[in-house]
């Protein structure tokens, strides 16, 4: 059930420890006119971020981890693939991400080499988008447990999107360093509700009847390309008994500078919680139930000329 609902969310929308980030000295308030314009080019920006993202691939290294009700870790799984950003052989302005597993707890997987062949083979004879594309996806999280994250590199800066950015309410937070690059940082606030945007509860305790979410966090934007350095982002749980709103999903995601002029992910981190209890003060809270973190190497490019770009066929383990 937790991986149907996080595979929908994740296309519905088709975090970090190593990251250094420090309040600098504060700076002239920006004019409406001119958030609003840096925003419009980070949107800009985005579409092009996406644009350029196709057939590429890097290492991925990913952590599952599962907690029980108390907060203790119960269960966790280290997945190291090769991620391949595969665009559909039926429709070429769809894209998904495919994990070429290599190893799972440090051992390797067999006859790898084979079944990549096998699947490409027949999501070639698919006879849909939908058929090819489910094939993929199937093959990417046969490794996962309950906490399965599906397409978070394709798709990034949720508020971001032209068709939704009316529905946010955003304000300047001043300038920040994130990994040694001055980055602007915009608040945001989700402050009217829309079907799209909807978590769809299958059921809440009674005294949650009617409980909806809303998204709000943080965006780092280079102040030049406007490009994403850092984005959290924060789905909350809203109820009129709430006075502060649990956070239901956390999004921390990373970039970092790569060969192709644009910024690629460096590290992403999506905690869920969905442990709940009643706490101290009476009321609902939400503790963790699981947390998924990918970290990824320098990304390259299929099919290009320059031989320091080029991918090797998958070594027989």
């Amino acid at each position: 059930m937790l991986k149907r609902i996080f595979y929908l969310l994740a296309l519905l929308f088709l975090i970090t420890t190593g990251t250094s980030f420090a309040q600098q000295s504060t700076q002239p308030e920006m004019k409406p006119a001119e958030l609003k314009d840096l925003l419009r080019r980070a949107g800009i920006s985005m579409k092009e971020y996406k644009a350029r993202f196709k057939d590429l691939t890097a290492e991925e290294e990913q952590r599952v981890e599962e907690y029980d009700s108390q907060g203790k870790l119960k269960k966790q799984r280290r997945i190291a693939s090769d991620l391949v950003i595969y665009q559909s052989q039926l429709d070429p302005t769809l894209m998904v991400e495919y994990r070429d597993v290599k190893s799972v707890d440090g051992v390797a997987i067999k006859k790898r080499e084979a079944r990549l062949v096998s699947l490409l083979n027949r999501s070639a004879k698919a006879d849909s988008v939908k058929k090819e594309l489910d094939r993929i996806n199937r093959e990417s999280r046969r490794y996962d447990l309950n906490y399965s994250i599906y397409g978070m590199t394709l798709n990034q800066g949720l508020p971001l999107y032209e068709n939704l950015r009316e529905s946010f309410q955003f304000k300047l937070d001043g300038r920040e360093q994130v990994n040694g690059h001055d980055a602007i940082v915009i608040e945001y606030q989700q402050v009217s509700h829309r079907p799209d945007l909807a978590f769809k509860f299958s059921s809440l305790p009674s005294e949650l009847k009617g409980a909806g979410t809303l998204f709000r966090g943080r965006l780092w934007l280079d102040p030049e390309t406007a490009q994403l350095r850092r984005e959290v982002r924060e789905m909350t749980l809203e109820h009129p008994s709430l006075s502060r709103p649990p956070i239901l999903m956390r999004y921390d995601l990373d970039y970092a500078d790569s060969r192709f002029g644009f910024l690629t992910p460096q590290r992403i981190v999506i905690s869920t919680y969905n442990h709940g209890r009643t706490g101290a003060d009476k009321k609902p809270e939400l503790l963790l139930g699981g947390k998924v973190t990918f970290e990824y190497s320098a990304f390259t490019r299929f099919n290009v000329d320059t031989p320091d770009a080029s991918l090797d066929p998958p070594a027989k383990p």
